[in-house]
């Protein structure tokens, strides 16, 4: 979550606190919009949990992909080496089984290594006599799906992240709207009550900018 972000939540926050604590029975504006703040950033903490969500799956979906990708291209590699000395037989096995550049695109990568996978299933027995192991074909096959796997984790993941960043940039928006709003009304209620008001202040402080952006609110005069 964005610092700014963080900042102005906490500081709506610290203005639900002080509103349940100083709540106003009579004004129905008032209670509505206190309702609305608790709703709004309830929205946020789950957003602000669905976006690290989303951060934790990419950063474990890039290390997992990389440690299957080694994985894969060195079972590549044993498949071609002994497709070579196959080929004697079989003439056809050495061009359908090549080695996959590891610096290939994830997709090219994958393509590669299951067509390879595919022809070395198609001479098995072949390849098993020339050392293969004979679990050695499934085990690659298993890599190579949670390979695949962890492409579409890394490409929810990311999604999941983008999408709750932008919707807790609008829900953060509607959030500071409401403060403003209970600033006005605590400012014009707690006019003659001193203490009320600066424990207001201090509950919706924060580093205001100096010119409100859209949603936003403008540093009231202390």
């Amino acid at each position: 979550m964005q610092t700014t972000i963080r900042r102005k939540l906490d500081m709506a926050g610290r203005a639900r606190d002080f509103c349940r604590t100083h709540p106003d029975a009579t004004n129905s504006g008032y209670t509505g919009a206190v309702a609305r703040l608790e709703d709004r950033l309830a929205r946020a903490e789950a957003l602000a949990d669905q976006q690290l969500a989303g951060q934790l799956a990419v950063s474990g979906a890039v290390v997992n992909k990389q440690q299957l990708r080694q994985e894969i291209f060195n079972g590549i590699g044993l498949l071609a080496g002994l497709a070579k000395p196959a080929a004697r037989e079989e003439p056809d096995l050495a061009a359908g089984i090549t080695r996959t550049p590891l610096k290939l695109n994830n997709q090219g990568f994958l393509t590669g290594a299951r067509v390879a996978t595919a022809t070395a299933t198609t001479h098995k027995d072949l390849l098993i006599r020339y050392g293969m192991p004979e679990t050695f074909l499934e085990e690659l096959g298993a890599a190579l799906d949670r390979f695949e796997q962890a492409l579409n984790q890394k490409h929810n993941g990311r999604a999941a992240h983008v999408g709750a960043r932008a919707e807790l940039e609008a829900v953060t928006s509607e959030v500071m709207l409401i403060v403003r709003q209970l600033d006005a009304l605590n400012r014009f209620r707690f006019r003659s009550d001193a203490e009320s008001l600066a424990g207001w202040k201090s509950a919706r402080d924060v580093a205001w900018p100096s010119v409100a952006e859209p949603g936003e609110i403008e540093k009231p005069a202390a």
